[in-house]
């Protein structure tokens, strides 16, 4: 994990973080994947203050039931894919950025999930609430 350079208390986000390596903001969850396994979330976005931005990080975390099996599936997908289906997510290191858009999802804005792990970064696309493409990045 990266160091953070800035941390603020924020009306809308609580706590939220600059880090050193990664340009904007990212608000830091606790989840788990459905074995149980710990997971950290970072939700990534340039300004706090933005409304859009704002109501984004709401809508996703509302359907989030909906949208977090599809991504642990997706990503469980490409792993064995790229031959690294036996590759274990490592709480002590490996986290999942989702870049919160400035656009409106509900319009179609572009946005992603990656597990950021060891072994490679595993990136999602998403188009409104559509998976458009993904990949390994090494």
């Amino acid at each position: 994990m990266s160091e953070i350079l800035e941390q603020i208390d924020h009306s809308f986000w609580g706590t939220v973080q600059r880090r050193s390596g990664y340009e904007g903001w990212d608000l830091e969850q606790d989840d788990s994947l459905p074995d149980g396994t710990d997971v950290k979330l970072r939700f990534d976005f340039d300004d706090p203050n933005n409304p859009t931005v704002q109501e984004n990080y709401s809508v996703i975390r509302s359907r989030w039931s909906e949208i977090w099996p599809r991504i642990v599936d997706r990503i469980a997908q490409m792993k064995s894919d790229y031959g690294y289906s036996d590759a274990k997510y490592d709480p002590a290191s490996d986290w999942f950025s989702i870049s919160v858009p400035d656009d409106r999802i509900e319009d179609g804005a572009e946005w992603s999930v990656m597990l950021q792990a060891a072994e490679a970064g595993w990136l999602i696309d998403f188009r409104g609430w559509e998976d458009f493409g993904g990949q390994g990045v090494f």
